[in-house]
């Protein structure tokens, strides 16, 4: 635990002296840059509409669930035994069904984000470099690790900004 702290301190000191030093220090989403851009937009629409299929079979799935369940509570009491187990197996069916399409829809939408981002990611450091040289930056923050930033020194924009010019 002591060593820990001290590590703690350590990372803090320097974090701290690079401030000292910085001549100009710069707020910067990575994420929020690429996917603000004009070629995630297009990406994410044409997901969309790529698994929009799935997406309504899963919106059904669902609204037949929510039936059958909503049926279970309101009825069991006037149902015999073997129609209480096919209900439950019914249910026990469509879950299964609508947790594999949610797996499905969701394993697409991260692949397709992960593949992306790899696309994105060379670019994305040909802007920061461009940025960085023509406002003589010194140093650059991530802004998931900032708890207030003023908004003059945030540059997300102005990158996704040169992304969406290439």
């Amino acid at each position: 635990m002591k060593n820990l702290f001290r590590g703690l301190l350590v990372a803090l000191g320097i974090s701290f002296s690079s401030l000292a030093t910085a001549d100009k220090i710069a707020i910067f989403s990575p994420e929020k840059a690429i996917f603000d851009t004009q070629a995630a937009k297009q990406l994410g629409q044409q997901l969309s509409e790529q698994l929009q299929p799935q997406s309504q079979r899963l919106e059904s799935v669902g609204q037949e669930l929510q039936a059958l369940q909503k049926r279970l509570e309101e009825d069991q009491a006037l149902m015999s035994s073997e129609e209480l187990q096919q209900l439950q197996q019914q249910i026990n069916q469509q879950s299964q069904v609508f947790q594999q399409l949610n797996q499905y829809l969701n394993n697409a939408k991260l692949q397709t984000e992960q593949d992306f981002l790899q696309l994105m990611r060379p670019k994305l450091d040909e802007a920061l470099t461009k940025y960085i040289e023509a406002n003589n930056i010194s140093l650059i923050l991530n802004r998931n690790a900032v708890v207030y930033v003023q908004d003059d020194i945030e540059i997300t924009a102005a990158i996704t900004a040169l992304l969406d010019e290439k």
